[in-house]
């Protein structure tokens, strides 16, 4: 048996589908020789997979159907990594797919399968506080007589949930009432992945966002300092959430440096990454999800040994 079959969507290759968008196009296929199906099923589809090891006749007819789905809304986005992190490889990918199946009647009779892959741009929910906030920590240092012996650092933020490719505005003030001279300041964005694997524990890989990195002058004893900032956002880094498998977080870290033989002082403020879909994207009575309507997913899938972990998601 041959078929040849042609998937086409709508959509210019370098945009992305956002989340509760509709995802259409025409599929083509010819059939080269006279033959029954049982069935023939179109679907949109989403996977996740996270896999974490351990180091250690001539009758040709053809055919064309509409392909029409609703993208559910908060799902994650398309999504590609493969790293190290400390004793693990980590591989992690996230894809979504439409997909035609043929199927014939018998049980020795195996279906075919056709599909093509779409990316999709993930929901972006904000849980920080949009309005100014205060964070604050401090420091004691162990003196033999009494006296002023803390450092307190306050910092404060505008807005904590950015848009992709804007600028994030902070600063900070920092009050040294200790006889220590510190030897300056260092900020810097930082990104986190948090990787979960069934039968493993949550696995962190944290990275700096490069151009991100300030280094401020020393701070004397019993001085103090006061300085703002402001980071121009990558427009790569966005925030990923609505994934059982992994996430994507950002935070501003502030790292009061200490001189030799002390612990420095950090100080971390969550921000979060993301543009909120437009409401011209939103339905006011979305039809069911794909799968409630085909009725096709499978549950997750578990496959390891003593030095695999690895995770098989529908979305």
């Amino acid at each position: 048996m041959s078929i040849f079959c042609e998937i086409d969507v709508y959509k210019l290759d370098d945009e992305e589908f956002k989340p509760g968008e509709e995802v259409f196009g025409l599929i083509r296929y010819a059939i080269n020789e006279k033959i029954v199906f049982h069935k023939i099923t179109v679907s949109l589809k989403g996977h996740g997979r996270l896999r974490i090891i351990t180091k250690d006749r001539k009758n040709n007819r053809e055919y064309t159907n509409r392909e029409d789905f609703r993208l559910p809304e908060n799902i994650p986005p398309s999504f590609v990594h493969c790293g190290n992190k400390g004793g693990y490889l980590i591989k992690c990918k996230i894809f979504y797919y439409i997909r035609i199946k043929f199927s014939r009647c018998g049980v020795l009779s195996v279906p075919k399968r056709f599909k093509k892959e779409i990316i999709v741009g993930g929901a972006f929910t904000p849980t920080l506080p949009r309005s100014p906030i205060i964070y604050g920590k401090q420091k004691k240092i162990v003196k033999l007589f009494s006296g002023n012996n803390t450092i307190n650092i306050k910092a404060d933020i505008e807005n904590s949930v950015i848009n992709v490719g804007e600028i994030v505005t902070f600063g900070y003030e920092i009050l040294n009432n200790t006889y220590v001279k510190l030897k300056g300041v260092k900020v810097k964005l930082m990104e986190v992945y948090s990787f979960k694997a069934k039968g493993l524990h949550s696995v962190k890989k944290f990275s700096n966002i490069e151009g991100s990195l300030s280094r401020t002058a020393a701070i004397t004893g019993g001085g103090n300092q006061k300085l703002d900032f402001a980071i121009i956002l990558p427009f790569d880094k966005k925030t990923i959430q609505y994934s059982k498998i992994v996430s994507r977080n950002y935070f501003l870290r502030i790292k009061v440096l200490f001189p030799i033989f002390r612990q420095n002082l950090t100080l971390d403020i969550p921000i979060e990454v993301g543009n909120e879909i437009g409401a011209e994207y939103m339905s006011l009575a979305p039809p069911p999800s794909y799968w409630e309507v085909m009725g096709e997913c499978e549950k997750s899938k578990l496959f390891g040994d003593d030095d695999k972990f690895i995770t098989d998601e529908e979305i």
